[in-house]
């Protein structure tokens, strides 16, 4: 199937604000940086109309893109004060020429880094350095425009945008995060319990930053329920500590929209001395990214139909479904095809092509080349086409996208994974049965919400550095007792309690190893609750 290009809208990361978030957004800047306004990306103007509307003395817009300036300046033409409007690459603007302003307003474009790139790109981050953020070449769009912006503020000026919640959860995030901390006497992220931003597939903050030319050591998290409710915040007092976030610590965004009683609980726990991060117990890799998985994989009763020989065919993990209990097996294997979901990885052999018998090969090319298989994205761009490269042997198999009840097991029959699983080599001394109990435990459960990032849907996404910082405590005792506790929680999960394994988990490690006393567990279970339930809110479309 050939790749659809991407639409128009997309391309130039057009996403239009809600107006009651514009106009939010300029009454609180015009209120501490009254002056000249600039939208780096003004779109369809309307950044700039409610500045005109509120008192600006000048407005200035630029965006890449000819016809959106032409509707900018038609949104714009009643306007009874100074207008300038830049048809450009905003990373080709320089301070100098349009500068200085009084407030930058406005939505930055959302260009992720495998669209973002070339002259642009380069440009971008040269900019960002200039500020003290060295970002890498991971980086979206966003990230250094915001920080191409500020540089074009007055001291004392301020800045008013949206912003995706990857500021506070990615690397590169933090680091556009720390820049503006050091560069702004204030900065303060609303956000929003209720998905506000029709048509965005993440969660969105709105950046107040003022005070240019100062710095602060953190950044305030005002946490609301609905836009709504942006009325009336345009003064409001400092928050306390627990909404601060502090960018070069280990702080999670999420703690501060749990309960303060989880939060104590939470950090008390994590400096028990029979905690670790994944990191600490292993290496945690993505798996195999086979580009046609209705081709490449096979059920074992299908082979001779197919003339795949059975040598070829290797057990994989497809996903989490695949992982039923705590251990994931040869048993798990049938009962995965004999449902009709094929759980091998057809992976031929080079020297296949110059055996005795190659023909079982060349029926498999002439197969593919049919079904048009090498000219999928994946396939065309590794040699030959028809190896799945990228496979990995792991003791433990791991979640990545999660809904509400994550899963791990032990890889048992040494089985490949698709890039739909993680998979983790455990350090020796380390038993992965230790791992995969204490994974269960709602300390870790609670640890996965906050080092993920959650989507459309409210499906949290756990990529293979963020689920290297993931917490577990290890379950401590004899052989015996670990491997009864082990093969109960098992039997759970088969019978689909996922629930009832989770507080086995939790009495065996966190009441009877840690002491966790039943309130501490019931704060920190509301906690975990109360994370998972604030995602899938934010999932749905209701605003």
């Amino acid at each position: 199937m050939p790749e659809r290009p991407l639409t128009r809208k997309k391309e130039l990361a057009a996403y239009y604000t809600d107006l009651r978030v514009v106009d939010y957004l300029v009454a609180w800047g015009l209120g501490v940086a009254p002056g000249i306004v600039m939208d780096p990306s003004c779109g369809d103007g309307r950044f700039l109309a409610a500045a005109a509307r509120r008192g600006a003395r000048r407005v200035i817009g630029c965006d890449i893109d000819a016809r959106t300036i032409e509707t900018a300046a038609q949104t714009l033409a009643g306007a009874d004060i100074p207008l300038s409007l830049h048809e450009s690459d905003f990373f080709r603007v320089e301070p100098e020429r349009v500068g200085p302003v009084d407030l930058i307003a406005g939505n930055p474009p959302f260009i992720r880094y495998q669209q973002f790139s070339g002259e642009s790109r380069t440009r971008a981050l040269a900019s960002a350095l200039r500020v003290g953020a060295r970002l890498t070449r991971l980086s979206a769009s966003w990230a250094p425009f915001l920080l191409h912006a500020l540089q074009f503020l007055r001291p004392g000026g301020a800045m008013a945008m949206v912003v995706p919640a990857e500021l506070a959860q990615t690397g590169y995030g933090i680091a556009t995060l720390q820049a503006l901390c050091g560069n702004f006497a204030r900065v303060r992220l609303i956000t929003f319990r209720h998905n506000w931003f029709e048509g965005a597939q993440q969660e969105t903050f709105l950046l107040l930053a003022e005070g240019r030319g100062k710095s602060c050591g953190s950044a305030e998290l005002v946490p609301l329920e609905r836009i709504e409710q942006l009325e009336g915040l345009i003064a409001e007092p400092e928050v306390d500590d627990s909404l601060r976030l502090h960018p070069e610590s280990d702080a999670s965004l999420g703690l501060a929209f749990i309960d303060p009683a989880a939060r104590g609980v939470w950090h008390a726990l994590t400096r028990h001395p029979g905690g670790f991060q994944l990191r600490d117990l292993g290496e945690v890799a993505n798996g195999y990214v086979s580009g046609a998985n209705a081709f490449f994989h096979c059920r074992r009763v299908d082979a001779v139909s197919r003339g795949i020989p059975l040598e070829w065919l290797f057990p994989v993990a497809r996903n989490s479904r695949s992982l039923a209990g705590l251990r994931f097996g040869g048993e798990d294997l049938v009962v995965a095809e004999d449902a009709g979901t094929p759980h091998h990885l057809i992976l031929p052999r080079p020297e296949d092509l110059f055996s005795a018998e190659p023909e079982a090969l060349r029926r498999f090319i002439a197969e593919g080349e049919r079904l048009d298989i090498p000219r999928r994205y994946k396939c065309r761009v590794r040699t030959p086409w028809w190896k799945v490269p990228g496979l990995v042997a792991a003791d433990l198999l791991l979640p990545y996208m999660i809904g509400t009840a994550p899963r791990s097991a032990v890889n048992v029959c040494h089985a490949l994974y698709s890039n739909s699983l993680h998979g983790m080599r455990v350090f020796p001394g380390v038993a992965a049965e230790q791992i995969a109990l204490g994974l269960l435990s709602t300390f870790s459960l609670l640890s996965m919400e906050l080092e993920g990032r959650s989507y459309g849907g409210g499906v949290l996404k756990l990529e293979p550095t963020e689920l290297q910082r993931v917490r577990v405590i290890l379950p401590t005792g004899s052989d015996s007792a670990l491997h009864q506790t082990f093969d109960e929680a098992d039997r759970m999960l088969r019978a689909r309690d996922y629930a009832g394994a989770t507080r086995l988990a939790d009495q065996v490690i966190l009441e009877g190893q840690v002491g966790l006393s039943h309130s501490n567990l019931t704060a920190l279970r509301h906690g975990r609750a109360a994370s998972v339930e604030r995602r899938l809110t934010r999932g749905r479309s209701n605003r």
